[in-house]
């Protein structure tokens, strides 16, 4: 059986990465492709949820940057073992809003590329998608976005810029391992939206191996 594709989305708060992803799942369901929408941290299992209500602030004191980046390693691992590699080996395709790349440039204002990487190797060894779209929008915009749309600001919302820089030096550390096309998100949403279709398609219509 052939394999189904693994499509991730990354990029600031803000940054229109939902937009898009939203757009892509809607075009693969009117063309009624079999496609399953994930996110991170993930709700399938208790850590993505504790993760969760950490980010918010919602669970007292913030507990270490090292134990944070643990728990996302932990919550990742467990997502795409269970859920997401069975579901795309078995043909079907997947659509995730944020992945590994938001791990080396979230944790990595206060933990090293190294860390990171050790934490995800499993992850890094086990299933890597197969093209993954960074929404690289100006940061002040993100900000000003954020602003009008949230009542209360989450923890990484005023590091754009620092969080921006580190999405590009992971980018470029791990462009042997991830295939990353970076989007201009200042452009209109639609033309934004064509540009991503046109590189999804040949994955879709022919496996991973376009």
């Amino acid at each position: 059986m052939k394999k189904g594709a693994f499509i991730a989305f990354e990029g600031l708060d803000g940054s229109g990465k939902t937009t898009q992803f939203n757009a892509l799942k809607d075009k693969l369901t009117k063309l009624k492709i079999n496609c399953k929408e994930e996110k991170e941290p993930s709700d399938r299992n208790l850590v993505g949820l504790m993760i969760r209500g950490l980010v918010k602030g919602a669970w007292g004191p913030a507990i270490s940057p090292v134990s944070l980046a643990k728990l996302f390693s932990v919550d990742r691992y467990e997502h795409v073992a269970n859920d997401i590699k069975p579901y795309i080996d078995n043909g079907g395709h997947v659509i995730i809003d944020r992945f590994i790349l938001s791990s080396f440039a979230y944790q990595g204002l206060t933990c090293s590329f190294d860390e990171i990487y050790y934490y995800n190797r499993d992850v890094i060894k086990l299933l890597m998608p197969d093209i993954t779209f960074f929404i690289d929008t100006a940061p002040e915009i993100c900000m000003s976005r954020i602003d009008n749309a949230r009542v209360g600001k989450e923890l990484f919302d005023e590091k754009g810029v620092a969080v921006r820089e580190k999405f590009f030096e992971a980018m470029d550390k791990l462009k042997d391992t991830a295939n990353v096309l970076v989007i201009d998100g200042n452009k209109p949403p639609e033309v934004i939206t064509d540009e991503i279709w046109k590189a999804v398609e040949p994955f879709i219509s022919s496996g991973t191996n376009p």
